[in-house]
């Protein structure tokens, strides 16, 4: 699988007009493409087109082409969100005032709740994007299951969680799902079997955004 997806992304090279980027092939033939990929340790590290940096263990990486180029069909990076998406209007509202990527923040949306403003977890996180009752309390919500508050700190904790972890979207994710202390003390995203495929969904949703 991996040689034929090399073989299709071949045919763009011919397009030297368009930059070129680095194309990763992640484990189950998942595919992203980087302005660039560099290993460090055990860590893959990729620079996202959209701004931020994305890190995961080296060994979920099958392959990284050089030299790819997106053809100039494909839609632009930032493309609006799909009409009749739950929640658009208040998605674009409070990504607009945090200054956060709507397509990022409806992909995590659809892993927490499945945009269902009264989903409640075993472990006790609430409403649409899931916010713990701690994140709540720090973050002044009063109804979690009001969709109105629950999108404004849900969103501000995650730029929170983007800044504190230094615009590394993948460690930004994993601290959204584990907790920044375990992704601080890990200095990567934790090798917890649940957070590592949290953070690879949720980059897979936003391309298919």
């Amino acid at each position: 699988m991996v040689r034929t997806i090399l073989a299709s992304f071949a045919l763009y090279l011919a397009a030297a007009q368009i930059p070129a980027m680095e194309l990763v092939v992640f484990e189950g033939d998942r595919t992203l493409a980087v302005l660039s990929y560099e290993e460090k340790g055990g860590q893959a590290i990729m620079v996202l087109p959209g701004g931020g940096n994305f890190g995961c263990p080296k060994h979920r990486v099958l392959a990284h082409i050089e030299g790819y180029v997106p053809s100039p069909e494909d839609p632009a990076p930032e493309r609006p969100l799909p009409q009749g998406l739950p929640y658009r209007a208040s998605i674009a509202k409070y990504c607009q005032k945090y200054g956060m990527d709507c397509k990022l923040v409806a992909a995590v949306i659809k892993t927490e709740s499945n945009f269902n403003p009264w989903a409640v977890s075993p472990k006790g996180a609430q409403g649409l994007m899931q916010l713990m009752p701690q994140v709540q309390r720090e973050e002044g919500v009063r109804n979690p299951f009001d969709p109105e508050q629950n999108l404004d700190a849900g969103i501000r904790y995650l730029k929170k969680m983007l800044e504190a972890c230094q615009g590394d979207l993948g460690l930004a994710l994993a601290a959204y799902n584990a907790g920044l202390t375990r992704v601080k003390a890990a200095a990567a995203v934790p090798r917890i079997p649940e957070t590592e495929g949290y953070v690879a969904k949720i980059l897979v949703l936003v391309e298919q955004m």
